[in-house]
Protein backbone atom coordinates (compact mmCIF):
# COMPACT_ATOMS: atom_id res chain seq x y z
CA UNK A 1 0.00 0.00 0.00
CA UNK A 2 2.77 2.48 -0.92
CA UNK A 3 -0.23 5.46 -1.49
CA UNK A 4 -1.18 5.16 1.86
CA UNK A 5 2.35 5.29 2.94
CA UNK A 6 2.89 7.97 1.51
CA UNK A 7 -0.43 10.20 2.99
CA UNK A 8 0.34 8.62 6.48
CA UNK A 9 4.06 10.84 5.50
CA UNK A 10 2.31 13.74 4.38
CA UNK A 11 -0.58 14.26 6.91
CA UNK A 12 2.19 13.57 9.49
CA UNK A 13 4.72 16.39 8.14
CA UNK A 14 2.27 18.55 7.72
CA UNK A 15 0.61 18.42 11.20
CA UNK A 16 4.47 18.61 12.21
CA UNK A 17 5.19 21.77 10.24
CA UNK A 18 1.90 23.21 11.77
CA UNK A 19 3.95 22.45 15.30
CA UNK A 20 6.76 24.04 14.54
CA UNK A 21 4.97 27.33 13.40
CA UNK A 22 3.01 27.53 16.46
CA UNK A 23 5.25 26.32 19.26
CA UNK A 24 7.42 29.30 17.65
CA UNK A 25 4.54 31.73 17.72
CA UNK A 26 4.05 31.39 21.15
CA UNK A 27 8.01 31.15 21.66
CA UNK A 28 8.48 35.09 22.22
CA UNK A 29 6.29 35.19 25.19
CA UNK A 30 8.12 32.62 27.10
CA UNK A 31 11.65 33.97 26.71
CA UNK A 32 11.70 35.20 30.39
CA UNK A 33 11.54 31.03 31.39
CA UNK A 34 15.46 31.23 30.31
CA UNK A 35 16.06 33.86 32.37
CA UNK A 36 19.29 34.87 29.99
CA UNK A 37 19.66 38.10 28.28
CA UNK A 38 20.75 36.86 24.89
CA UNK A 39 17.95 37.80 22.25
CA UNK A 40 18.22 33.89 21.07
CA UNK A 41 16.45 33.38 23.66
CA UNK A 42 13.31 33.89 21.79
CA UNK A 43 14.06 30.55 19.91
CA UNK A 44 14.21 28.53 22.52
CA UNK A 45 11.20 26.43 22.71
CA UNK A 46 11.40 26.40 19.01
CA UNK A 47 15.38 25.26 18.73
CA UNK A 48 14.27 22.23 21.09
CA UNK A 49 11.29 21.90 19.09
CA UNK A 50 13.15 20.99 15.79
CA UNK A 51 15.60 18.50 17.78
CA UNK A 52 12.85 16.87 19.39
CA UNK A 53 11.15 16.91 16.50
CA UNK A 54 14.83 15.20 14.43
CA UNK A 55 15.03 12.51 16.93
CA UNK A 56 11.45 11.85 16.28
CA UNK A 57 11.66 11.27 12.72
CA UNK A 58 14.88 9.35 12.76
CA UNK A 59 12.77 6.78 15.40
CA UNK A 60 9.83 7.07 13.28
CA UNK A 61 12.34 6.19 9.82
CA UNK A 62 14.13 3.27 11.87
CA UNK A 63 10.86 1.36 12.95
CA UNK A 64 9.23 2.11 9.55
CA UNK A 65 12.09 -0.23 8.70
CA UNK A 66 12.00 -2.86 11.60
CA UNK A 67 9.49 -5.70 10.80
CA UNK A 68 6.99 -5.90 13.13
CA UNK A 69 6.38 -9.20 13.28
CA UNK A 70 9.77 -8.93 15.46
CA UNK A 71 7.57 -7.19 18.20
CA UNK A 72 6.26 -11.32 18.71
CA UNK A 73 9.41 -12.75 20.24
CA UNK A 74 10.43 -12.94 23.79
CA UNK A 75 13.31 -10.88 24.18
CA UNK A 76 11.62 -7.75 22.16
CA UNK A 77 8.21 -8.33 24.33
CA UNK A 78 9.86 -8.84 27.60
CA UNK A 79 12.25 -5.71 27.37
CA UNK A 80 9.98 -3.66 26.73
CA UNK A 81 7.65 -4.71 29.42
CA UNK A 82 10.22 -4.37 32.00
CA UNK A 83 11.75 -1.24 30.78
CA UNK A 84 8.51 0.45 30.83
CA UNK A 85 7.44 -0.55 34.80
CA UNK A 86 11.27 -0.02 35.33
CA UNK A 87 10.86 3.77 33.74
CA UNK A 88 6.81 3.86 36.05
CA UNK A 89 8.52 3.01 39.13
CA UNK A 90 11.40 4.88 38.92
CA UNK A 91 9.80 8.27 38.10
CA UNK A 92 7.68 7.50 41.71
CA UNK A 93 10.87 7.06 43.64
CA UNK A 94 13.08 9.81 42.28
CA UNK A 95 11.14 11.65 39.38
CA UNK A 96 11.16 15.65 39.75
CA UNK A 97 7.98 16.73 41.43
CA UNK A 98 5.90 19.67 39.76
CA UNK A 99 2.53 21.23 40.94
CA UNK A 100 2.40 18.30 43.24
CA UNK A 101 2.93 15.79 40.28
CA UNK A 102 5.80 13.31 39.57
CA UNK A 103 5.94 12.72 36.06
CA UNK A 104 9.13 13.56 35.04
CA UNK A 105 12.46 11.43 35.18
CA UNK A 106 15.92 13.30 34.59
CA UNK A 107 18.08 10.45 32.76
CA UNK A 108 21.98 10.72 32.15
CA UNK A 109 22.83 11.87 28.42
CA UNK A 110 18.86 11.28 27.28
CA UNK A 111 17.93 14.43 29.78
CA UNK A 112 14.29 15.01 31.00
CA UNK A 113 11.61 12.02 30.09
CA UNK A 114 7.88 11.19 30.40
CA UNK A 115 7.48 7.68 31.40
CA UNK A 116 3.88 7.82 30.70
CA UNK A 117 4.35 8.70 26.99
CA UNK A 118 6.55 5.98 27.11
CA UNK A 119 3.30 3.34 28.03
CA UNK A 120 1.19 4.59 24.95
CA UNK A 121 3.62 2.98 23.00
CA UNK A 122 4.22 0.31 25.19
CA UNK A 123 0.32 -0.80 25.71
CA UNK A 124 -0.29 -0.63 22.12
CA UNK A 125 2.44 -2.86 21.32
CA UNK A 126 2.19 -5.15 24.38
CA UNK A 127 -1.48 -5.56 23.83
CA UNK A 128 -1.45 -6.52 20.51
CA UNK A 129 1.07 -9.50 20.85
CA UNK A 130 -0.42 -10.45 23.84
CA UNK A 131 -4.01 -10.65 21.76
CA UNK A 132 -2.84 -11.71 18.61
CA UNK A 133 -0.91 -14.89 20.57
CA UNK A 134 -4.12 -15.29 22.68
CA UNK A 135 -6.61 -15.12 19.75
CA UNK A 136 -8.56 -18.63 20.41
CA UNK A 137 -8.54 -18.37 24.15
CA UNK A 138 -9.93 -14.52 24.08
CA UNK A 139 -13.62 -15.85 24.85
CA UNK A 140 -12.44 -17.30 28.04
CA UNK A 141 -11.97 -15.19 31.22
CA UNK A 142 -9.23 -16.30 32.75
CA UNK A 143 -6.57 -17.21 30.11
CA UNK A 144 -7.72 -14.72 27.26
CA UNK A 145 -9.26 -11.92 28.96
CA UNK A 146 -7.69 -11.23 31.84
CA UNK A 147 -4.44 -10.91 30.88
CA UNK A 148 -4.47 -7.82 28.87
CA UNK A 149 -6.89 -6.17 31.64
CA UNK A 150 -4.74 -7.13 34.22
CA UNK A 151 -1.66 -5.14 31.88
CA UNK A 152 -3.77 -2.17 31.34
CA UNK A 153 -4.30 -2.15 34.74
CA UNK A 154 -1.28 -2.21 36.05
CA UNK A 155 0.13 0.60 33.82
CA UNK A 156 -2.75 2.76 34.30
CA UNK A 157 -2.07 2.13 38.24
CA UNK A 158 1.19 3.28 38.38
CA UNK A 159 0.62 6.43 36.38
CA UNK A 160 -2.41 7.23 38.58
CA UNK A 161 0.27 7.16 41.15
CA UNK A 162 1.97 10.30 39.46
CA UNK A 163 -1.34 12.10 40.40
CA UNK A 164 -2.40 12.09 36.41
CA UNK A 165 -5.71 10.81 35.50
CA UNK A 166 -5.77 11.86 31.69
CA UNK A 167 -3.12 9.17 30.35
CA UNK A 168 -4.58 6.43 32.78
CA UNK A 169 -7.51 6.98 31.12
CA UNK A 170 -6.56 7.28 27.56
CA UNK A 171 -4.21 4.22 27.70
CA UNK A 172 -7.26 2.46 29.62
CA UNK A 173 -9.70 3.31 26.73
CA UNK A 174 -7.69 2.22 24.05
CA UNK A 175 -6.23 -1.18 25.53
CA UNK A 176 -10.05 -1.80 25.66
CA UNK A 177 -10.88 -1.15 22.59
CA UNK A 178 -7.99 -3.49 21.25
CA UNK A 179 -9.32 -5.72 23.21
CA UNK A 180 -13.06 -5.50 21.66
CA UNK A 181 -11.48 -5.52 18.03
CA UNK A 182 -9.56 -8.33 18.68
CA UNK A 183 -12.60 -10.85 19.90
CA UNK A 184 -13.29 -10.45 23.60
CA UNK A 185 -17.09 -11.36 24.57
CA UNK A 186 -19.19 -7.89 25.22
CA UNK A 187 -20.05 -8.90 28.72
CA UNK A 188 -16.48 -9.15 29.69
CA UNK A 189 -16.03 -5.71 28.40
CA UNK A 190 -19.37 -4.49 29.43
CA UNK A 191 -18.20 -5.42 32.56
CA UNK A 192 -14.46 -4.10 32.89
CA UNK A 193 -15.95 -0.57 31.47
CA UNK A 194 -18.37 -0.47 34.45
CA UNK A 195 -15.50 -1.31 36.84
CA UNK A 196 -13.37 1.03 34.83
CA UNK A 197 -15.72 3.98 34.57
CA UNK A 198 -16.51 3.76 38.76
CA UNK A 199 -13.08 3.72 39.96
CA UNK A 200 -12.44 6.73 36.99
CA UNK A 201 -15.06 8.84 38.90
CA UNK A 202 -14.20 7.32 42.71
CA UNK A 203 -10.49 9.09 41.63
CA UNK A 204 -12.18 12.73 40.89
CA UNK A 205 -14.26 12.80 43.85
CA UNK A 206 -11.43 12.22 46.09
CA UNK A 207 -9.12 14.90 44.85
CA UNK A 208 -10.09 18.49 45.74
CA UNK A 209 -7.95 19.27 42.54
CA UNK A 210 -9.99 17.65 40.24
CA UNK A 211 -13.31 18.52 41.87
CA UNK A 212 -12.19 22.35 41.19
CA UNK A 213 -11.74 21.25 37.49
CA UNK A 214 -15.06 20.08 36.98
CA UNK A 215 -16.73 22.92 38.62
CA UNK A 216 -14.76 25.23 36.32
CA UNK A 217 -15.61 22.74 33.56
CA UNK A 218 -19.59 23.18 34.32
CA UNK A 219 -19.40 27.10 34.73
CA UNK A 220 -16.30 28.87 33.99
CA UNK A 221 -17.16 31.57 33.92
CA UNK A 222 -18.33 31.58 37.60
CA UNK A 223 -14.64 30.66 38.35
CA UNK A 224 -12.97 32.89 35.60
CA UNK A 225 -10.67 34.21 38.19
CA UNK A 226 -9.51 30.64 39.18
CA UNK A 227 -9.59 27.32 38.07
CA UNK A 228 -11.84 28.75 35.32
CA UNK A 229 -9.42 31.40 34.12
CA UNK A 230 -7.62 29.13 31.47
CA UNK A 231 -10.77 27.82 29.41
CA UNK A 232 -12.21 31.18 29.57
CA UNK A 233 -8.85 32.44 27.99
CA UNK A 234 -8.42 29.45 25.42
CA UNK A 235 -12.93 30.41 24.34
CA UNK A 236 -11.51 34.31 23.97
CA UNK A 237 -8.79 33.10 22.36
CA UNK A 238 -11.21 31.15 19.20
CA UNK A 239 -13.47 34.44 19.96
CA UNK A 240 -10.98 36.76 18.32
CA UNK A 241 -10.14 34.40 15.75
CA UNK A 242 -12.95 34.74 14.52
CA UNK A 243 -13.50 33.16 10.45
CA UNK A 244 -9.99 34.04 9.36
CA UNK A 245 -8.22 34.08 12.36
CA UNK A 246 -5.64 37.01 13.33
CA UNK A 247 -2.36 35.81 11.10
CA UNK A 248 0.26 33.75 12.03
CA UNK A 249 2.26 35.24 15.27
CA UNK A 250 -0.96 37.81 15.56
CA UNK A 251 -2.34 36.39 18.55
CA UNK A 252 -2.66 38.17 21.99
CA UNK A 253 -4.03 35.07 24.16
CA UNK A 254 -0.17 34.05 24.14
CA UNK A 255 1.36 36.51 26.21
CA UNK A 256 0.59 35.49 29.14
CA UNK A 257 -3.01 35.57 29.10
CA UNK A 258 -3.38 31.68 28.02
CA UNK A 259 -1.17 29.12 30.47
CA UNK A 260 0.44 26.71 28.81
CA UNK A 261 0.18 28.31 25.12
CA UNK A 262 2.62 26.38 23.80
CA UNK A 263 2.06 22.89 24.79
CA UNK A 264 -1.37 21.96 26.59
CA UNK A 265 -3.38 24.92 24.79
CA UNK A 266 -1.74 25.28 21.71
CA UNK A 267 -4.70 24.67 20.05
CA UNK A 268 -6.26 27.80 21.22
CA UNK A 269 -3.16 29.86 19.33
CA UNK A 270 -3.95 28.70 16.47
CA UNK A 271 -7.75 29.03 16.33
CA UNK A 272 -7.37 33.03 17.24
CA UNK A 273 -4.07 32.29 14.48
CA UNK A 274 -5.99 31.53 12.19
CA UNK A 275 -9.77 31.55 12.55
CA UNK A 276 -12.31 29.06 12.19
CA UNK A 277 -11.09 27.97 8.80
CA UNK A 278 -7.66 26.95 10.35
CA UNK A 279 -9.34 24.70 13.17
CA UNK A 280 -11.37 23.20 10.46
CA UNK A 281 -8.55 22.63 8.51
CA UNK A 282 -6.49 21.29 11.33
CA UNK A 283 -9.40 18.88 12.68
CA UNK A 284 -9.49 17.58 9.39
CA UNK A 285 -5.88 16.42 8.86
CA UNK A 286 -6.35 14.74 11.70
CA UNK A 287 -9.24 12.91 10.26
CA UNK A 288 -7.32 12.13 7.01
CA UNK A 289 -5.01 10.62 9.50
CA UNK A 290 -7.64 8.70 11.52
CA UNK A 291 -9.11 7.37 7.96
CA UNK A 292 -5.94 6.76 6.18
CA UNK A 293 -4.70 4.70 9.28
CA UNK A 294 -7.63 3.18 9.82
CA UNK A 295 -7.50 1.31 6.03
CA UNK A 296 -4.46 0.52 6.62
CA UNK A 297 -5.40 -1.41 9.98
CA UNK A 298 -7.92 -3.22 7.87
CA UNK A 299 -5.42 -4.20 4.96
CA UNK A 300 -3.08 -5.63 7.16
CA UNK A 301 -1.87 -9.05 6.64
CA UNK A 302 -2.38 -10.46 10.19
CA UNK A 303 -4.17 -9.49 13.20
CA UNK A 304 -0.82 -8.61 15.22
CA UNK A 305 -0.22 -5.68 12.29
CA UNK A 306 -4.06 -4.95 12.50
CA UNK A 307 -3.84 -4.17 16.25
CA UNK A 308 -0.86 -2.41 15.79
CA UNK A 309 -2.29 0.20 13.44
CA UNK A 310 -5.19 0.05 15.20
CA UNK A 311 -3.34 0.86 18.27
CA UNK A 312 -1.67 3.34 16.84
CA UNK A 313 -4.31 5.71 15.26
CA UNK A 314 -6.77 5.29 18.42
CA UNK A 315 -4.42 6.50 20.84
CA UNK A 316 -3.08 9.74 18.35
CA UNK A 317 -6.94 10.28 17.63
CA UNK A 318 -7.96 10.46 20.79
CA UNK A 319 -5.44 12.56 22.48
CA UNK A 320 -6.05 14.79 19.58
CA UNK A 321 -9.98 15.31 20.06
CA UNK A 322 -9.45 15.11 23.72
CA UNK A 323 -6.99 18.27 23.52
CA UNK A 324 -9.19 20.01 21.05
CA UNK A 325 -12.53 19.16 23.28
CA UNK A 326 -10.63 20.59 26.26
CA UNK A 327 -9.91 23.72 24.64
CA UNK A 328 -13.17 24.46 23.12
CA UNK A 329 -15.08 23.64 26.36
CA UNK A 330 -16.44 20.11 25.20
CA UNK A 331 -14.39 18.49 28.14
CA UNK A 332 -12.80 19.53 31.15
CA UNK A 333 -9.59 20.69 31.32
CA UNK A 334 -6.35 17.85 31.42
CA UNK A 335 -2.66 17.81 30.85
CA UNK A 336 -2.88 15.85 27.17
CA UNK A 337 -1.10 17.58 23.97
CA UNK A 338 -1.90 17.74 20.40
CA UNK A 339 0.01 14.99 19.59
CA UNK A 340 2.58 15.94 16.93
CA UNK A 341 2.09 20.16 17.33
CA UNK A 342 2.24 20.66 21.24
CA UNK A 343 5.84 21.44 22.21
CA UNK A 344 7.51 18.72 24.41
CA UNK A 345 10.33 15.93 23.39
CA UNK A 346 8.46 12.56 24.89
CA UNK A 347 5.00 13.02 23.48
CA UNK A 348 6.63 14.21 19.78
CA UNK A 349 9.54 11.66 19.73
CA UNK A 350 6.78 8.79 21.35
CA UNK A 351 3.76 9.59 18.72
CA UNK A 352 6.16 10.14 15.99
CA UNK A 353 7.32 5.99 16.71
CA UNK A 354 4.49 4.97 17.08
CA UNK A 355 3.76 6.35 13.41
CA UNK A 356 6.88 4.15 12.37
CA UNK A 357 4.98 1.18 13.72
CA UNK A 358 2.35 2.00 11.79
CA UNK A 359 4.39 2.85 8.38
CA UNK A 360 5.69 -0.69 8.95
CA UNK A 361 2.25 -2.44 8.62
CA UNK A 362 1.59 -0.39 5.76
CA UNK A 363 3.96 -1.77 4.00
CA UNK A 364 3.45 -4.87 4.73
CA UNK A 365 -0.35 -4.62 3.95
CA UNK A 366 -2.26 -6.09 0.77
CA UNK A 367 -5.41 -4.88 -0.06
CA UNK A 368 -6.64 -7.76 -1.71
CA UNK A 369 -7.13 -9.29 1.50
CA UNK A 370 -8.07 -7.02 3.51
CA UNK A 371 -11.35 -8.12 3.31
CA UNK A 372 -13.24 -10.03 6.27
CA UNK A 373 -9.55 -10.83 8.22
CA UNK A 374 -11.07 -8.76 11.54
CA UNK A 375 -14.62 -10.39 11.11
CA UNK A 376 -12.68 -13.77 10.50
CA UNK A 377 -10.35 -13.05 13.16
CA UNK A 378 -12.85 -12.35 15.98
CA UNK A 379 -15.10 -15.07 15.00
Amino acid sequence: MKRETLLLLIAVMMLSAVGLVLVFSASPAYTSVTDKDDPRDMFHFFSRQVVYLTLGFVGMLALSRFDYHRWNSRWAYRTLLVLTLALLVLVLVIGAEINNARRWLSLPIVGTVQPSEFAKFAIVILLAVKLSENQHDLKSLKRGFLPPVLLIMLFSGLIVLEHELSTPAVIACVGMLMVGIAGARWWHLGLSLFGGGAGFVILCLVSPERIRRLLAFLDPWEHRFEDGMQLVQSLAGFARGEIWGTGVGAGEQKLFYLHAANNDFIFSVWGEEMGLVGTLALVALFVFFLVIGTRVALCAPDLLGALLAFGVVIMIAMQGAINMGVTTGLLPTTGLPLPFISAGGSALIMNLAMVGVLLNVAQQASEPEAKGRLAAAAA
